[in-house]
């Protein structure tokens, strides 16, 4: 099983020390390539139209013996679409974002919901400025003490159970868009 990090292009305020040490597998889409040679990470595939890629870091990364997949501008589909398609034959267990976090809103909602409707694929987390984001069908995940989380159904959710937090719920199904996970609280970890 192959765990992958993918590089988006936009802002970036992630540290290494919030990464894993190593991927199998790292993606830099585009311009997101940047933020990987920031991060001390050596990309193992550059993803794109390569429209905002810098002449000198695609070479640098051709150098290093990246696989460069390379798409027309002229395409249907954004450079996350095409790097999410491409692991889908690399046996993937879990996928880490980083980056997309650009000015532009509609690219950060389709960021959003493009790793929303991909999540069957494995466990998908994208860390930005503010939160972990996690887009998972089932998943367990244990959280320290008096911090604040929240579960956005973006589909319904079936038989959810959410213990140690100040609203507990029991194997109960939330309906797509529900508020009622909004703004919980853990009580213990």
């Amino acid at each position: 099983m192959s765990n992958i990090l993918i590089s988006l292009n936009g802002d970036c305020s992630v540290d290494r020390n919030q990464l894993n040490k190593s991927y199998d597998y790292i993606f830099g889409v585009d311009g997101g390539t940047e933020f990987l040679y920031k991060l001390f990470f050596i990309p193992t595939h550059i993803i794109g139209d390569l429209d905002s890629i810098k002449s000198g870091t695609k070479k640098r990364a051709e150098r290093d013996g990246a696989k460069i997949l390379s798409f027309s501008v002229d395409k249907d589909k954004t450079d996350l679409e095409l790097a999410l398609e491409t692991t889908k034959e690399l046996n993937v267990e879990s996928i880490t974002v980083i980056g997309g976090e650009g000015k532009e809103l509609d690219h950060l909602f389709s960021n959003f919901l493009k790793l929303s409707s991909f999540k069957h694929h494995g466990i998908i987390k994208w860390i930005t400025r503010v939160e972990n984001i996690f887009f998972n069908t089932q998943m367990v995940v244990e959280v320290e003490k008096n911090k604040v989380f929240s579960i956005l159904p973006l589909s319904d959710l079936d038989s959810l159970t959410i213990k140690g937090s100040k609203w507990d719920i029991l194997n109960e199904n939330i309906p797509y868009g529900s508020s009622r996970t909004l703004r919980n609280i853990t009580l213990r970890n």
